[in-house]
C-alpha cells in the first residue's frame, strides 16, 4: 500500500532544539546549531532526499530487471540560496554503487530514481506550504 501522506509533530521547549515525533512514536531530535547533537532541519531535509533516492534506485532496479543490488550510498548536500527569503536553492546528490554495474546502467537507475522519488518530485515542483494555528 502506497503512503498517501506523512504527519509529524514538533515540540520545542527551548530555542536550541525540538523533538519531532511521527505517528508511530519514533523520535528525532532537531537542533538549531550544526555544533549541537542531532540533525538540523536542513540536514533532515537532505536526509529525506538521500533516503528517498536510495529506495527509489532499488524500485527502479526491480522495474528494469537489473537484479538484486548490493549496497548503495547516497550523499546529498543541501545548499542555501543567496538572498531572501531564507531557503535551500540546490540539492546535489551523488550515488555510489557497491556492485560493478556498467556506468550506463548506473545512470539509468539514478535518472529513474529521480522520477520515482516523492521528495525529489516535490522539491522540483515547489509544492505549497500552508502554516496556521491548530484549534
Amino acid at each position: 500500500m502506497a503512503v498517501k501522506s506523512a504527519k509529524v509533530r514538533a515540540h520545542s521547549a527551548t530555542a536550541a532544539s525540538c523533538t519531532v515525533t511521527n505517528d508511530r512514536d519514533k523520535v528525532i531530535e532537531a537542533v538549531f546549531s550544526p555544533k549541537a547533537d542531532g540533525f538540523t532541519p536542513l540536514e533532515i531535509q537532505a536526509a529525506a532526499l538521500a533516503a528517498c533516492i536510495a529506495a527509489s534506485i532499488r524500485i527502479a532496479a526491480r522495474a528494469m530487471d537489473v537484479g538484486q543490488l548490493g549496497e548503495i550510498d547516497v550523499e546529498v548536500e543541501a545548499i542555501k540560496a543567496e538572498g531572501e527569503p531564507s531557503r535551500l536553492g540546490r540539492f546535489e546528490a551523488s550515488v555510489t554503487f557497491s556492485d560493478p554495474l556498467d556506468t550506463d546502467v548506473q545512470d539509468r537507475l539514478i535518472h529513474a530514481a529521480e522520477d520515482i522519488c516523492t521528495i525529489s518530485n516535490t522539491l522540483r515542483a515547489g509544492d505549497t506550504v500552508v502554516a496556521g494555528r491548530r484549534a
